[in-house]
């Protein structure tokens, strides 16, 4: 078992590094949607042309869209 004192200073340094972890979990989550946003396609985009598209949009939207290419494949 560890001294007090690390055991401290880990708890101290890991509630430090929690929102910054956190932070870049965030940026990945982000960069991969919109990654997914830009393989849509406009025929998927113009849905909702003037509005922004939510992430639970996009999710959605790329849900149907491999749906239905992987239904065109089989």
């Amino acid at each position: 078992q560890q001294p007090p004192i690390v055991q401290r200073d880990l708890a101290h340094f890991r509630k430090q590094l929690k929102p910054l972890v956190e932070k870049l979990r965030r940026e990945r989550i982000n960069s991969s949607i919109e990654q997914l946003k830009s393989l849509l396609g406009p025929e998927f985009l113009k849905q909702q042309p003037e509005s922004k598209l939510e992430k639970a949009d996009i999710l959605e939207m790329t849900v149907s869209f491999t749906c239905k290419l992987w239904k065109t494949a089989h």
